[in-house]
């Protein structure tokens, strides 16, 4: 009976109401830190980058100020109070996100496949590229094995030479072979004399 008195008492003077707002702020902010985690570029749009003002970093603040509030009301703490400590915990919370998110993209710049890096670069076809067609190259950068949709203007064999003249995609590349291929032996012309011989007196 105490118990559902003082829930009535937590109602009335607004605390109850105002923890369950705090409590549906963290859940908001823990779902946009999830989406903007999981399913990063989806919200590009809205994102501003790598600043302190990113989605990663907007989206942990709320939902730790969301959730430390509503657990600083549960312990019987003012409102205003509560308040105060979530934004602290927050900002806390957002700035570790930032450098997290920071640190994680500058690893995934520094491993990416530049197209600039990869002009010039020479491997082996492991797929046959067929003129007009699609094979595939092996190329060694910075001593890791990269494999590459690869195209050409002639048909090249498996493992012959090439070089990357174009980054197409960042998959795919347009190559040519180091040796260009032998021309084909032209077919002997028809015996006879020849026309170009001068004619008899």
């Amino acid at each position: 009976m105490d118990g559902i008195m003082n829930w009535f008492e937590r109602l009335l003077d607004g605390s109850l109401v105002t923890g369950g707002i705090f409590l549906i702020i963290g859940i908001v902010g823990g779902v946009l830190l999830l989406v903007s985690l999981l399913l990063d570029g989806i919200f590009d749009a809205f994102d501003f980058g790598d600043g302190p003002l990113s989605l990663t970093t907007i989206a942990a603040f709320t939902a730790i100020f969301g959730f430390t509030s509503f657990a600083s009301v549960g312990a019987g703490m003012a409102t205003p109070m509560a308040a105060i400590v979530g934004s602290l915990a927050g900002v806390v919370g957002g700035a570790a996100a930032w450098w997290l998110s920071r640190m994680i993209r500058g690893a995934e710049s520094s491993t990416a496949v530049s197209g600039v890096d990869l002009v010039g670069s020479e491997g082996a076809v492991v797929l046959a590229i067929p003129e007009g067609g699609l094979g595939e190259v092996a190329i060694t950068r910075h001593g890791e094995r990269i494999s590459l949709a690869a195209s050409a203007d002639t048909a090249i064999p498996r493992g012959a030479a090439v070089r990357v003249t174009q980054t197409v995609t960042s998959t795919s590349v347009r190559v040519e072979p180091l040796v260009p291929p032998a021309a084909p032996e032209q077919a002997p012309g028809p015996s006879g004399p020849d026309p170009a011989a001068d004619p008899p007196q």
